[in-house]
C-alpha cells in the first residue's frame, strides 16, 4: 500500500497529459478523461480512508527516494490524521468541480488540463514531508490557479489573478526565508530538509543576528512562516485579495479556491509553524487568537454589505477561517480538533454555496441580489426553482452551522476549546455567529422570498447532472452534522500528539 500516495498524486498529471493528447475538437472525450481521472483519485482515497491506522500519530504510507542527494533533499510524502480528511476532501471536489464544469466551451481542453494540474499540487502540499519539495508544489500551485482565474473568469479577471498571485507569492518568500534559516540551523546534516525532524522545539535556545541586533532564533522565523501562511487563509489584514479572485473566479475555480486552498494556510500551521516553533506559539497565542476573532467579526460585517451574493459568501469564507484560527490559538484538544473538523466542515459547506451561485448564474447571468440601479436582481426563487431551493437551504444551514448540520459541530468544539483561555474573545466571537446568520437569512429571504421577480420567470429548475453532483455534499453537511466520528476519530491522535507538544512550553 505504500505505493498509494504516489497514484493519488501522479494520476492527476497523467489525466492531465492524456487531456492535452486529446484533440481539441473532441471535447466530450476530454471531460469524461478528466472525469475518469478524478472519480479514481477518489476512489483511492477512500481506500486511502478504509487502510488508514487511527491508533498512531506516527506518519503512514509513507515514501521516501533520494532526489538531489548533495543537499539531502528527498522526495518524502506521508499522512497522517490531520492530513487524510484534507485529502479526501479536495478528491470529492475536484471531482464534483469536473462535473460542474461541463457547461465551459472556452478552451476547455487548457481548462481541465489546469483543473489536474492543480489538483496534483495540492495533494503535493499536503503529503509532503520534505521542505524542498513541500515549497516547490506551493510555488507550483499558483500557476494553474493563476491562468484559471485570469483567462477563464470574470470581467476584471487580469487585476484578480495578478493580485492573488503577488499576495501569495509575498508571502511565500517570507516562507523560503524561514526555510533557508531552518537547513542552516540544522547545520545542514542528512535531515536538513526533513519537515518531521525539525519538529519539537529544537530551536528555543537559538539567537541570530539580523540587522545589528541579536534575536531569538524561533520567535523571528515563527513569524517570516506565519506571515506565509496567514495570507494563504487569509487572516485579516491579508485577505483582500480573497473576494476579488472568487467573484471573478468560474464557479469550479472559488470552490476550489475556498474549498481546499485556504486549508492549505491553516494546514501549514499545523504541520510547520506549530509543531517546528512550539515556544513562539504558545507565546503569541493570543495574538493569532485576536487576529482570528477580528476576521470571525470584520468578515461577517462585510458579507452584510454585499448586494453581489457571491462576493457575500467570499466574504463569510474570511470570517469562518477567523474561527478555524481561534480554534488553533486555543492549543487545546477541543479547540484543535474543532478547527481541523471546521476545515474540513467549511469545505464541504462553502463548496455548496459556490456551485449553487454557479448554477443560478448560469441561467441569470448576474449575481446581484440588488443591482446596481437599485431594483431587483432576484425574487421569489422559491416558487420558481424549488429543488435549488432546498438543496440551498441545506447549504445555507450547514454554513450558519445550524445543530445537527456539520457547522455546528465544529463551532461548538472551537468554543469549547478556546473558552477557559480566551473568554473574552469567546464571547464577542458568539456575536460573529449571530452576524452571520443575520447576513445568510438576509440573503435568503431577499432572494428566494416575496414575489417572482419578472427575470426569474424563465428560470429552469436544476437538472440531473446538477443534482447528483450536490448529492454528496449534502450527504456530507448532513452526515457529518450528526455523527462526526468518522472525521474525529481519524485525526484525534495526530491532533493530541501536536497538543502534548504545545503543552511542554
Amino acid at each position: 500500500m505504500n505505493g498509494i500516495l504516489n497514484w493519488i498524486l501522479w494520476l492527476p498529471v497523467l489525466g492531465m497529459v492524456g487531456v492535452l493528447l486529446t484533440p481539441k475538437s473532441k471535447e466530450n472525450v476530454i471531460r469524461y478523461v478528466t472525469l475518469a481521472t478524478t472519480a479514481l483519485t477518489l476512489l483511492l482515497t477512500i481506500v486511502l480512508y478504509l487502510k488508514f491506522d487511527t491508533s498512531t500519530a506516527a506518519m503512514q504510507f509513507v515514501v521516501k527516494v533520494p532526489w538531489i542527494e548533495q543537499f539531502h533533499i528527498n522526495y518524502s510524502l506521508g499522512i497522517d490524521g490531520i492530513t487524510l480528511p484534507m485529502t479526501f476532501l479536495n478528491a470529492l471536489l475536484f471531482f464534483i468541480c469536473t462535473l460542474s464544469s461541463w457547461t465551459v466551451h472556452k478552451s476547455i481542453k487548457g481548462y481541465f488540463a489546469l483543473l489536474l494540474m492543480l489538483q496534483s499540487t495540492v495533494f503535493g502540499v499536503f503529503f509532503s514531508l520534505d521542505f524542498f519539495l513541500f515549497y516547490v508544489y506551493w510555488e507550483v500551485m499558483l500557476l494553474p490557479m493563476f491562468f484559471l482565474i485570469g483567462i477563464w473568469g470574470g470581467e476584471n479577471r487580469e487585476y484578480a489573478a495578478i493580485k492573488f498571485f503577488l499576495y501569495t507569492f509575498f508571502g511565500s518568500i517570507f516562507m523560503l526565508v524561514g526555510i533557508i534559516a531552518l537547513y542552516y540551523a540544522s547545520g545542514k546534516g542528512v535531515d536538513s530538509f526533513s519537515i518531521l525532524a525539525h519538529q519539537g522545539g529544537k530551536f528555543t535556545e537559538l539567537t541570530v543576528d539580523m540587522f545589528g541586533h541579536t534575536f531569538s532564533f524561533e520567535k523571528i522565523f515563527f513569524w517570516f512562516m506565519f506571515l506565509g501562511f496567514a495570507i494563504k487563509v487569509p487572516v485579516f489584514p491579508f485577505h483582500t485579495w480573497l473576494p476579488h479572485a472568487h467573484v471573478q473566479a468560474p464557479t469550479a475555480v472559488s470552490v476550489i479556491l475556498a474549498g481546499v486552498l485556504l486549508k492549505m494556510g491553516t494546514y501549514g500551521f499545523l504541520r510547520i509553524a506549530f509543531p517546528i516553533f512550539p515556544s513562539a506559539a504558545v507565546q503569541y497565542s493570543n495574538v493569532i487568537a485576536i487576529l482570528g476573532l477580528i476576521s470571525v467579526i470584520y468578515g461577517a460585517f462585510c458579507a452584510m454589505a454585499q448586494d453581489d451574493v457571491k462576493k457575500l459568501v467570499a466574504y463569510s469564507s474570511v470570517s469562518h477561517m477567523g474561527f478555524v484560527m481561534l480554534g488553533l490559538s486555543a492549543m487545546t484538544v477541543q479547540g484543535m480538533n474543532g478547527a481541523v473538523l471546521q476545515m474540513f466542515n467549511h469545505g464541504t459547506s462553502t463548496a455548496m454555496m459556490f456551485l449553487l451561485i454557479g448554477i443560478l448564474y448560469e441561467r441569470s447571468h448576474h449575481r446581484w441580489i440588488v443591482k446596481p440601479d437599485g431594483s431587483k436582481g432576484f425574487g421569489g426563487l422559491y416558487t420558481k426553482l424549488p429543488k435549488f431551493s432546498v438543496v440551498f437551504i441545506i447549504g445555507m444551514f450547514a454554513s450558519l452551522g445550524l445543530p445537527g448540520l456539520s457547522g455546528f459541530i465544529s463551532e461548538a468544539l472551537i468554543f469549547l476549546g478556546i473558552y477557559q483561555k480566551f473568554t473574552t474573545i469567546t464571547v464577542i466571537a458568539v456575536v460573529g455567529l449571530l452576524i452571520g446568520a443575520a447576513y445568510l437569512l438576509w440573503m435568503f429571504k431577499r432572494m428566494f422570498f416575496g414575489e417572482v421577480n419578472p427575470d426569474c420567470e424563465k428560470y429552469e429548475d436544476m437538472n440531473a447532472r446538477e443534482v447528483f453532483y450536490m448529492i454528496p455534499l449534502c450527504i456530507c453537511v448532513i452526515f457529518f452534522g450528526i455523527f462526526p466520528s468518522p472525521l474525529l476519530n481519524v485525526m484525534k491522535v495526530s491532533v493530541g500528539q501536536l497538543v502534548d507538544l504545545l503543552a511542554k512550553f
